[in-house]
């Protein structure tokens, strides 16, 4: 884990953000997510990013036209690219879109494997229509990485929340990047919870573009 830690840049000091929650890890830079891996007493880090290149271009296409499915690769570089070109290759996104996408997956996918010092890697592109997961939780994995590239971001909440009717105390936004400790992690998951996003009373059902990043499934999942 250390590694990736050492090789992030001095130049550009993080910022923290106004959001307080025990055990969430809050930057404007990537150094959250390696910090939540190896703080003891954290459990969720979240990259704060501005609104990506093609967020718009994304959110404007139709939702048949977005990829949907899960690979799992060796954590090499080279396997990384191969199995994001695969997975948008079952989308129907403009060029310019998938380009993007892959980009950035890429280089979110290749810092999570070095952070995680993970062998394999499951990633996941899942075109989801309505909340996935309604009661905040936390996952049977060493750890996760997730950003939602099109909707509403995940929902986070303390320990203590109602784990059915909330409310969230932080929910990401598009673009935002989040890695969670899981249960299987060896400091254990922390003291966050979290949830699909849930959506305001009558409000429009939007179809939402998560990435999803697993170190080493063959561990035990679900």
């Amino acid at each position: 884990m250390t590694p990736f830690l050492a090789a992030l840049p001095d130049r550009h000091p993080p910022h923290v953000c106004d959001v307080t929650l025990p055990g969430l890890v809050l930057l404007n830079c990537s150094h959250a997510l390696a910090l939540a891996l190896v703080t003891p007493a954290a459990g969720v880090g979240v990259w704060r990013r501005p609104a990506l290149a093609f967020q718009a271009a994304l959110a404007a296409c139709p939702a048949d036209a977005l990829p949907d499915g899960r690979v799992t690769i060796a954590a090499t570089d080279d396997a990384i690219a191969a199995g994001l070109h695969q997975l948008l290759s079952h989308g129907h996104l403009p060029v310019a879109v998938s380009a993007g996408i892959a980009a950035d997956a890429t280089a979110l996918a290749r810092h999570f494997a070095r952070a995680t010092a993970s062998r394999r890697l499951q990633i996941r592109l899942d075109a989801v229509n309505g909340p996935a997961c309604r009661r905040f939780h936390q996952d049977h994995v060493r750890a996760r990485l997730l950003c939602s590239y099109r909707g509403l971001g995940t929902e986070l909440a303390p320990a203590n929340v109602d784990l059915n009717a909330g409310p969230a105390a932080l929910r990401l936004d598009t673009g935002w990047v989040a890695v969670l400790r899981g249960h299987r992690h060896p400091l254990a998951a922390g003291p966050v919870l979290h949830r699909s996003p849930q959506a305001a009373p009558g409000a429009p059902a939007e179809t939402r573009l998560l990435l999803a990043i697993d170190a080493d499934p063959d561990e035990g999942q679900f």
